[in-house]
């Protein structure tokens, strides 16, 4: 390399699913490898014979077509930009509905940050806020902790589990059963930040995570569910019933965008798969509601960059009922 020239950004792999798939995308896809390796091949590049070999892998997974093109989005830098700046638009009209709500959302949510933001008793150093946000010697900490609390509720349980689970309703991103969404794009942050993993727990409903699954957080909070406090069970159809009525408002602008977003995608290889395809610009989307409403003071992120709960109702754990 030259000393005028710049590296290329790495390429990021992101995937989304309504439940755990057999297989996590995770094991099939290296984003180092194969971002490169598919955006060769959709510019009708020759492989070497690794590239080749590595190729007929993909195809055996069912993640390549036969002539080797890729079955989900694979976005260079210039085009994950193009997706990027049309679902910010998506993501800033989602930032202006939720805080245009705000007022009615906290009368309706003080009682649960109530619940999620109770202070330790006199002499007892536990923290007992339902969050995995773990950060050593954080302690209580009032508004903060509040703020993390909306950070989960409104990321996590609205804005990405019940409105996705809202859009599998209209048909709009329904992966098949068992299976998940896909995508891998070039650049930092472009295949989105801020993802939602569920984890069934028998008999006990379920965890759900929201943070940067890369963060060792994020894994230590699954390895030990109970950590993560359960929301207060007399609180929870109140809160489906509010993940719904703005969930909806949220679908209606999702509906609104498709027809920006449509032409950006028609430019992305593999984006043939719409749903794949808009489950990733949502995802870039909730990042930039996120964003604008933590600015805001709205919102504050976790400071271990995960946050965790478990929930007993299977709708707010994003099940299509």
């Amino acid at each position: 390399m030259t000393s005028g020239a710049r590296p290329r950004a790495a390429w990021e792999l992101g995937w989304w699913a309504p439940v755990p798939p057999a297989l996590e995308p995770d094991e099939l896809v290296d984003p180092a490898v194969h971002g490169s390796l598919l955006s060769a091949v959709a510019d009708g590049a020759p492989l070497d014979r690794l590239g080749q070999h590595r190729l007929e892998s993909l195809k055996a997974a069912g993640l390549a077509t036969p002539d080797g093109r890729p079955r989900f989005p694979v976005a260079p830098a210039a085009q994950a930009k193009a997706v990027a700046e049309t679902a910010g638009d998506l993501g800033r009209a989602m930032a202006r509905l939720v805080a245009g709500e705000w007022s009615r959302l906290e009368v309706e949510y003080e009682p649960l940050h109530a619940a999620l933001s109770t202070p330790p008793p006199p002499g007892d150093d536990a923290r007992p806020t339902p969050l995995a946000d773990e950060t050593p010697g954080a302690g209580y900490q009032p508004g903060r902790d509040t703020g993390v609390a909306a950070f989960v509720v409104i990321g996590g349980l609205l804005l990405d589990l019940g409105v996705r689970r809202l859009l599998r309703r209209e048909g709009l991103a329904s992966p098949p059963f068992g299976s998940a969404f896909v995508w891998l794009a070039e650049g930092e942050g472009a295949a989105g930040k801020w993802f939602t993993r569920v984890t069934g727990l028998p008999g006990r409903g379920s965890l759900v995570r929201f943070g940067h699954p890369d963060a060792p957080a994020f894994q230590l909070a699954a390895a030990d569910p109970e950590a993560a406090p359960a929301l207060p069970a007399a609180l929870e159809p109140a809160l489906r019933e509010l993940c719904e009525g703005l969930g909806w408002s949220v679908v209606r602008l999702v509906e609104d965008a498709l027809p920006a977003l449509d032409p950006v995608r028609r430019r992305v290889p593999g984006a043939e798969d719409e749903g794949a395809f808009l489950a990733w610009a949502y995802t870039l989307a909730v990042d930039e509601a996120l964003g604008r409403l933590a600015a805001r003071g709205l919102l504050v992120p976790p400071a271990a960059a995960v946050t965790a709960v478990r929930v007993a109702d299977p709708a707010l754990a994003g099940a299509a009922l």
